[in-house]
Order: structure tokens, then sequence, then C-alpha cells
């Protein structure tokens, strides 16, 4: 079987229907996906916060959503080639904008620092952190100061391939902060440690990047501007209605966490 026709048969396959309070009988658009807690999951009521909130503002515009999950690379293979119609939510960056149509920004992704209560952490600037153990996820860009330190050597940065692995260095006191996404970190820390554990953790309130996360769709489908316009028109009356700013409550929350999210 040729590749892109294997691609396209397994799509099928791990297509899911879109869990949310609108549906129709329109035009069905099919979305990659993948596991981002707590943005995206499938084993997530409604499939997280901003699954759900690109399949009801195209709902509102008259279009059903199926998605598909895969790993990211592959994700975003399958929308940049055109074997799917898009891919739920990537940043606009210059890349990105080269190989996919992007929406109005859905969500913004903060990043910032997390340290333990009895350890007295404070930073203004970027090299104000060399005196610290800081530790990231490789792969990650924590905003363009960060990265440039990392690249000129200012910043020493240990870096592991989870974060969930950073959240135990950090209890464990291996490091003296970690740089995570704002709505993640709270996720792990709400569902993989005990409530005192938990208790000793603080955010630093200063901010190290806002990243905005778009509806991406492929450059290959020809409806694709016409598309993105309807799904901002889709955005802006969610938003209006209230019940965007509700999903977002929601979420941070914990309401879409599966019946057993694995807690303590």
């Amino acid at each position: 079987m040729a590749a892109a026709a294997k691609a396209i048969l397994l799509g099928f396959l791990f297509a899911v229907p879109v869990s949310g309070d609108t549906k129709g009988a329109g035009p069905v658009l099919r979305i990659t996906n993948g596991e981002w807690p707590p943005f995206t999951s499938k084993s997530f009521v409604h499939g997280g916060v901003l699954s759900r909130i690109v399949a009801e503002a195209f709902a509102l515009e008259g279009i059903d959503v199926r998605y598909g999950y895969f790993p990211w690379k592959r994700a975003y293979v399958y929308a940049k080639d055109g074997i799917w119609d898009g891919s739920v939510g990537w940043a606009p960056t210059p890349s990105h904008l080269r190989d996919l149509r992007m929406s109005d920004p859905i969500i913004q992704v903060d990043k910032a620092l997390y340290h333990l209560k009895s350890v007295p952490f404070d930073w203004k600037t970027i090299d104000d952190l060399r005196k610290w153990r800081i530790a990231g996820t490789a792969g990650y860009s924590y905003g363009a100061e960060w990265d440039q330190a990392v690249l000129e050597g200012r910043l020493k940065v240990e870096e592991v391939a989870l974060d969930e692995q950073n959240i135990e260095k950090l209890v464990s006191g291996r490091v003296d902060a970690v740089a995570m996404e704002v709505d993640v970190a709270e996720y792990l820390i709400r569902t993989r440690l005990s409530k005192a554990d938990a208790d000793r953790i603080v955010r630093h309130p200063r901010l190290l990047s806002s990243t905005p996360i778009c509806l991406s769709l492929s450059r290959k489908l020809r409806d694709a501007p016409a598309l993105i316009e309807r799904f901002n028109r889709g955005l802006a009356k969610l938003k209006a209605s209230g019940k965007y700013a509700r999903y977002l409550v929601e979420s941070r929350k914990g309401t879409y966490l599966p019946a057993d999210p694995g807690e303590k």
C-alpha cells in the first residue's frame, strides 16, 4: 500500500467524533489532534478545552469536526501534506505559517518558573537565573530571551524529556526552579502529586513568555481561507456568548479530567 493511502486509511481508523453541545449535518472537517493535557487529550471530557472550543466554534458556523489522534509530529505532517484537513492548534511561527493557514488566536499559553515555597527564589532578568539550578523540557522554547541566553551559554538549563520528570526533580530538591507551561504545570501538580507535595510548590508571578495557539488548516485545502474566516466568526460568537470564558474556567478547575486521572 502506498504511504499516502496507508496514512489516509489509518486516519479513518483513528478518527473519533467530537463530544460537544452542538452537532449538525453540515460539512465535516478532519482535524488532527494529540495528547497535550489539559488542553487536549483523547481521554478528557470533550477532548479537553482546546478541542471543545475548536469544535464548537466550527459548529456555530454549521461545520462538524472529526478528530484523529496522533503523535504531534505526525499530526503536523498530516495537516501540512493535506492528508488531513488541518490540526487543532499550533503557534503562528514563521515556519508554521509557511506550511499552514492560521486562525485568530484561540488561547494564550503562558510559561513561567515554579519553585518550592521554602526556596527564596526570585528573578527580574534572564541573567538573574544563572545563580539558580534551572530545569526545562528538551525541545521547548521559553521565549526569545531565554533561548538566546541558552544559545550563548549565559544560561545553563538541565533538560529532561518530560514535564513530569521536572516536577519530580523539583519536589525532591534536585533543582531550584523548573520552567513550564502554566496550565500544564497546574494539571500535573493537581494529578501527579500528593496534596502535601503540591502545597510545597509555587509559581513565580513573572512570566517567561506568552504564546498564541491557533487553529491550523492545510494550505493544500482549497477552501482553507474561507474556512478560517468561518472559524474566526464562530470563535467570536463563542466568546460573545460567554461560553468561551466558562470553558477555560472549567478546564482550570479540572472539570474535563477523565473519571480516573491517576490522582494520588
